[in-house]
């Protein structure tokens, strides 16, 4: 048997394994870096960057062998410098080079379909390098809490005992931050492991403003994360340096790490309340759309990047089911469906059935029934979604371990 033909067996193996399993991706501080390490690194990153402008400025160079390419020219003022890739390893090339031909395709793909698209353009700053094969361009030493990455040396990381025994280990990505490096492995785990007790059948939410998020058994979620001081007094340092100075490129170099931490926190929010919507088997949604609220709540809308949490519920979940962004479900009654006219200050819906309830509840209640049951006919007179002991408990235990969200219960 040939190589090629080794090679496509192994392939189409990998393939069918990958049908019965689900791709989990772990994130690895490196940690204790000495200032060589640290130089390396960041040398590393420069190089990527010289690597792939290079590239850019002349695309008859994808055809060239990347593995092969030791030197490449850097403009520098006016001129142009030969600059020596040390510390890139050939698989990072490839992959830094087949990263460019998959931007071309969904340019190409992007102008088929009528988008208006640009050119390519060289980057100030590279921040992730991609590490395509697990043994060759990386390891992983389990018992020693270490990483080797091709031409880059040994690393102390933090977090290897997030990865399970039973995990098939595959590509990473070294990521810069302004707090750090990190490394993010793709591991694929078994799927029929993969299954999570459930605490109820299914779920309606509303989005909204001043409840972010309200579901149809009566739990209430809310939080917003605004710029921090601390953000607000570096935009003032921003603006009054001169530009061009060292102190300048600090300030910037703080701004980032001030952002990173905003953004981690926002995204910790979104963990927690997925991590509580997975307990549910099925959870209906109304596509509303975020972007028009924003003119009215935009410092609101900002602040809690429930745009973010909208797009990850659909990605996420096992079984999302969307309703249509038009149907009128804050104004109709879920009892008998009669439809009232409600302005943003009614907080309560009151029908002449009897039906009385919070508008955001009566609206994720009408949200759930339109989900399961679209046909209008017998979408009338189901019985009222009530809180269940473990749903109070999850929301309690998952949802309060974070001081940024709030969490209330209607009864």
């Amino acid at each position: 048997m040939s190589k090629a033909e080794r090679i496509k067996n192994a392939l189409q193996k990998t393939k069918e394994r990958r049908e019965t399993q689900r791709p989990v991706v772990f994130q690895l501080k490196l940690q204790n870096l000495s200032r060589k390490k640290e130089e390396n690194l960041r040398r590393a990153f420069l190089e990527a960057k010289w690597f792939y402008n290079w590239l850019v400025s002349d695309l008859e160079r994808l055809n060239l062998p990347a593995n092969k390419v030791g030197t490449v020219e850097v403009k520098v003022g006016d001129v142009f410098e030969e600059r020596e890739l040390v510390f890139l390893g050939s698989q990072i090339k490839q992959e830094i080079a087949d990263r460019l031909k998959d931007n071309l395709r969904a340019l190409s793909k992007l102008k088929q379909n009528g988008h208006k698209v640009g050119h390519l353009k060289p980057k100030k700053f590279v921040n992730s390098v991609p590490l395509k094969q697990y043994g060759v361009t990386y390891s992983l030493d389990f018992a020693r809490n270490r990483v080797r990455i091709q031409k880059l040396g040994s690393f102390r990381v933090l977090g290897l005992h997030q990865i399970p025994p039973d995990a098939e280990i595959a590509n990473a990505v070294l990521v810069g931050r302004p707090s750090g490096y990190y490394l993010h492995v793709t591991c694929y785990l078994s799927k029929e492991n993969s299954h999570r007790k459930s605490i109820g059948g299914e779920v309606g939410i509303d989005f909204g403003v001043d409840s972010k998020l309200t579901l149809s058994n009566g739990i209430k979620i809310d939080f917003e994360l605004h710029e921090t001081p601390r953000l607000k007094r570096l935009q003032k340092k921003l603006a009054k340096s001169e530009k061009g100075s060292k102190h300048r490129r600090k300030i910037r170099h703080l701004l980032r790490r001030e952002y990173e931490k905003i953004k981690s926190r926002r995204k910790d929010v979104q963990n927690k309340i997925l991590a509580f919507l997975k307990l549910y088997e099925k959870v209906v949604f109304q596509e509303d759309l975020v972007k028009g609220w924003a003119a009215l709540f935009g410092r609101q809308v900002h602040a809690s990047g429930i745009g973010g949490l909208k797009a990850r519920l659909r990605n996420s979940l096992v079984a999302p089911i969307p309703v249509d962004r038009f149907e009128p479900t804050s104004q109709e009654c879920y009892a008998c469906g009669k439809r009232h006219k409600l302005s943003l200050a009614d907080r309560v819906i009151k029908c002449e059935c009897g039906w009385t309830c919070d508008r955001d509840v009566n609206a994720a209640m009408v949200i759930l029934r339109k989900g399961l049951i679209p046909h209008p006919d017998q979408a009338v007179g189901l019985d009222r979604p009530e809180l269940k002991p473990p749903e109070r408990e999850a929301a309690a235990r998952i949802l309060g371990a974070s001081p940024y969200i709030r969490v209330s219960f209607l009864q």
